[in-house]
């Protein structure tokens, strides 16, 4: 899946907030997020439950995460799912917050995705060599994701 208008690499540090207002809780939890990757932190977790909007948390996150000083040209995201419905949440809360960005979805032989895009959402099984400048795991407590964490300065 992949958002038809968008050109690639188009993500990019933005100081603009999402078109969505943000619950209270998940402001705190963005900014707990924030303050950790400023102080170092290469691995965070989120927990939240059901229904609270963790997409709509981590696609925010992504948005204020800076390229690392080392590769300023680092635009890529790389987020892993353990199944088809959260890669399709996934892409298509992406599409409604930035528009702008393009999202690729990989599913094995159904769904291929070029590895181009400003995020890139691979269930956990279908991944080979991929890489972004910063990595999420939804749904991190999967057998398929145990492996997944970071986010690269």
């Amino acid at each position: 899946m992949r958002c038809p208008c968008s050109p690639l690499f188009t993500r990019l540090f933005s100081t603009k907030p999402p078109p969505v207002v943000l619950r209270p809780y998940q402001q705190t939890c963005l900014q707990a997020c924030t303050e950790a990757l400023d102080s170092g932190a290469t691995r965070i977790g989120v927990s939240l439950p059901t229904g609270s909007g963790k997409t709509t948390v981590f696609i925010t996150l992504l948005s204020l995460i800076k390229p690392p000083l080392k590769n300023p040209n680092a635009t890529r995201s790389l987020v892993i799912v353990n199944s088809i419905e959260l890669a399709r949440q996934a892409a298509a809360q992406t599409e409604r917050l930035f528009p702008g960005w393009s999202v690729e979805i990989e599913q094995g032989a159904k769904y291929k995705a070029s590895g181009e895009a400003d995020l890139y959402v691979p269930l956990a099984f279908s991944i080979k060599g991929c890489s972004g400048s910063l990595t999420v795991c939804n749904e991190a407590r999967s057998r398929h994701t145990r492996h997944c964490y970071s986010h690269r300065a």
